[in-house]
């Protein structure tokens, strides 16, 4: 051996040794963010984050206390058996905070209330007939349901899968560095490239400080990205320098110039994120119907607008004038803009799907009492119900749900 090679070994070895020893320092160190952060919810290395099973405990926030426990799934819902009883109809219904619901009871979320409508409609007094099952999270996209779908999902053989999306923000966590704190760390949501307009086959881990290979079809760069984001999720040292690596490179946002960047979905917007977004979302509720097809199931979509947009469509012609010559920067948004994309996306894909907008704005119209909670966004037990009411109606018209199962 020469000496000129022993000396570099013994400087890779000296190296490996203090990167060892500042990994096991690491763990010595408190947790980057406040340890109290995320106590419902549990990291997860394939989907990012999930509830964590069987947890127990309230909800004190924004004014609302709400007791809460989740199933063996980490699911705001009560416990279902994998096999699916005989003569049962089961619906999965996806999706983010909406469906989780953390805010009402789970007597009064919309997928249980779902569930009691369409049985009583179906056998009144008699055995249920319509079971539906609960996988909605906190800040999850079609990214993750895609994946949960693929990696329990489908494992409860539903007949029908039910997807909520969240306009407010469910394409923006589609794009990479989507988060969430949990227990002091940052949990890293998974995320989909598009090679040459396709969905990849297999997600992405994010690596923080590191840019995205969204657009990698290179399988040796695609390697490279993932496995440093899979190194995020093992090693104690890289999280704790999770702070100072977000701040010199933060994740990916379109809407930047607003409030509130789901704004942008509203106006006459061109930015490349945006646009990235939007191209990202579509690819994964195409391979979900795929993979949801090839299951022998169906999918089927409901489209949930933010509080403001209900708001905004109460006001007469008069009330809207007045907003938009007080808010100039929105005078070309359209209250309806990102919905009739998705309509035509969902459209041209084969895919039913029904848009809440109408009915709630319509029952608002009508009844005082407020569909979502002032200033935190949620569904109130109004708006749960009155969701769980029109996605019900819907199903039963267009014969997308078996009552005679």
């Amino acid at each position: 051996m020469t000496p000129s090679l022993l000396k570099l070994i013994f400087i890779l070895a000296g190296g490996l040794i203090a990167l060892l020893l500042l990994e096991l320092g690491a763990r010595l160190l408190p947790t980057p963010y406040p340890p109290e952060t995320g106590k419902f919810f549990t990291c997860h290395n394939r989907l990012g984050w999930i509830g964590a099973p069987h947890f127990q405990g309230v909800l004190d926030d924004a004014g609302i206390y709400q007791e809460l426990a989740f199933n063996a799934q980490g699911m705001h819902d009560t416990g279902h058996a994998l096999e699916k009883p005989p003569g049962t109809f089961r619906i999965l219904m996806l999706g983010d905070s909406f469906v989780q619901a953390l805010q009402v009871g789970e007597a009064e979320t919309a997928h249980q209330l779902l569930e009691n409508r369409l049985n009583r409609a179906a056998q009144p007094g008699g055995s249920p007939a319509v079971e539906v099952i609960s996988a909605g999270v906190v800040n999850w996209g079609t990214n993750q349901q895609l994946l949960y779908y693929r990696e329990e999902g489908q494992r409860f053989r539903p007949d029908l899968v039910l997807l909520l999306l969240y306009l407010g923000n469910d394409l923006q966590d589609n794009l990479p560095g989507n988060g969430l704190t949990v227990q002091g760390v940052n949990c890293y949501a998974p995320y989909f490239a598009l090679c040459d307009g396709r969905l990849a086959p297999t997600p992405l881990a994010y690596a923080p400080g590191l840019p995205p290979a969204q657009t990698a079809c290179s399988a040796f760069r695609r390697w490279l990205a993932h496995g440093a984001g899979r190194l995020y999720h093992y090693s104690r040292l890289y999280r704790q320098l999770d702070p100072l690596l977000a701040g010199r490179r933060p994740r990916q946002q379109f809407g930047r110039a607003y409030d509130s960047p789901y704004s942008a979905l509203y106006l006459p917007n061109d930015e490349a994120v945006l646009e990235q977004a939007w191209q990202i979302t579509q690819a994964t509720l195409a391979q979900l119907r795929q993979e949801v097809e090839a299951s022998g199931a169906h999918l089927a979509v409901g489209l949930i607008s933010p509080d403001i947009i209900i708001r905004l469509a109460l006001l007469s012609p008069a009330e809207q004038e007045r907003f938009l010559s007080d808010n100039p920067v929105f005078a070309q948004a359209q209250i309806d803009r990102p919905n009739r994309r998705l309509a035509h996306f969902l459209d041209r894909q084969g895919i039913p799907f029904l848009d809440l907008m109408p009915p709630m704005v319509e029952h608002q119209a009508a009844n005082p009492t407020p569909l979502y909670f002032l200033g935190e966004g949620h569904w109130t037990a109004e708006g749960n119900r009155v969701a769980a009411e029109a996605l019900a109606g819907w199903l039963v018209e267009n014969n997308l749900v078996d009552q005679g199962r």
